[in-house]
């Protein structure tokens, strides 16, 4: 997908250099932009690319982010970080993206804009200031207390991550259709979607959705409408949610 571009910040050993260009060429990108580090990267890199070269022979470089920032223009930038400097938690890739996806108007859904998986050097990662242009911070998933991931790794896991999200979507129809559809079909037949319900009924069960990008409100509501239920769906399933919430407040 070329719509991903791998950008690595101030990368100290070349051969993860080459090791993080022949990660992108697996999954099926070609843009990789080095920032902050000199060219030639020398033999180590090629042999981490291994037969990647045209990716490691092809990188683009800036001297500073800055440069990186006015050539490339906007896109999507995503910084990639296990631990966030502005003392945050980083929010988790997939989900990140999945909310994007969610809205219908965000650029995700635009095949034209590209997208900037940013890694800091390995020793440090990217500073707060450098986190603070991007549009967000996200953290890959691990499954143990061995939770740095090496920046081959993170590249593979993150493009693959990346890439499985654009492509469902496109391949799904997107969820923009369905929704409109599920609005059709409810004005159709009188019906609104109940959102205020559902809000309630969660509210009543006891599910925090102060969170403003991942709760479960958002997650059941893109469930719903992905699968634009029928006028006579919405009018069974208010029904459910009034007599749920008439016994939770008994």
């Amino acid at each position: 997908m070329n719509r991903i571009t791998i950008v690595l910040h101030r990368p100290i050993y070349p051969r993860n250099v080459g090791m993080c260009a022949r990660a992108l060429a697996n999954m099926g990108g070609t843009r990789l932009i080095i920032v902050g580090r000199e060219e030639p990267l020398g033999d180590e890199a090629k042999q981490g690319a291994a037969h990647a070269q045209d990716v490691l022979r092809n990188a683009t470089f800036y001297p500073s982010l800055a440069e990186f920032y006015a050539a490339e223009g906007e896109g999507v930038r995503l910084a990639l970080s296990g631990k966030d400097a502005r003392l945050k938690i980083p929010d988790d890739l997939e989900a990140t993206i999945t909310d994007c996806l969610s809205e219908p108007d965000h650029r995700l859904h635009d095949d034209a804009d590209p997208i900037y998986l940013i890694f800091g050097t390995e020793d440090d990662g990217l500073s707060a200031e450098e986190m603070e242009l991007c549009h967000y911070v996200c953290r890959l998933p691990t499954f143990s207390d061995v939770n740095s991931l090496n920046l081959s790794h993170a590249v593979l896991l993150a493009t693959y991550i990346v890439r499985t999200a654009i492509t469902g979507s496109a391949n799904s129809g997107s969820a923009n259709s369905a929704r409109a559809e599920s609005k059709e079909l409810a004005k159709a037949g009188a019906v609104e979607y109940p959102q205020k319900l559902i809000h309630e009924w969660l509210l009543l069960l006891g599910f925090d959705l102060s969170s403003p990008r991942i709760n479960i409100e958002k997650t059941l509501n893109k469930i719903f409408l992905s699968r634009a239920p029928s006028a006579e769906d919405l009018r069974l399933f208010s029904n459910v949610l009034n007599q749920t919430i008439r016994r939770l407040k008994k």
